[in-house]
Order: structure tokens, then C-alpha cells, then sequence
């Protein structure tokens, strides 16, 4: 999808810098993947929070926890 967007250009330098990126695109490309993936982070984090128990637990730690599970 052709877009067009106004980008500081001090930003936009420093982002190719900082990521050694040869086009202006491949930047923009990264910072819109980076950006979702990062909000599909807290998402996930989110739902874990909700979750009853910690699914990085082991067996032993989480019987721990919840000693009246046994």
C-alpha cells in the first residue's frame, strides 16, 4: 500500500544510523514491525497475568503454589 507520511528528517537520519538500514522503507518497515510485535507482547503478557497459574512453572513449583490442589 502506497502511503505517503511526513517523517521528521532528523528522526528519520537517526533511525538509519542507528540501524545501519540502506533505505528510508526498510526503516519504516522495521519500526511497523517492531511496533506490532511489541503490542502483540503486552497482549500476550495481558492474558498471562489472567491466567490462573504461571505456565513457566515447573510441576513441583506450581504444586507449591497451589498446595491444595495435591
Amino acid at each position: 500500500m502506497a502511503t505517503t507520511v511526513e517523517i521528521p528528517d532528523e528522526l528519520l537520519a537517526e533511525a538509519l544510523r542507528l540501524t545501519g538500514l540502506p533505505t528510508k522503507k526498510a526503516v519504516i518497515n522495521l519500526a511497523m514491525s517492531e511496533l506490532v510485535q511489541g503490542y502483540r507482547q503486552r497482549e500476550a503478557l495481558a492474558r498471562l497475568k489472567r491466567m490462573d497459574h504461571n505456565p513457566f512453572l515447573t510441576g513441583d513449583e506450581l504444586a507449591a503454589e497451589h498446595p491444595e490442589a495435591r
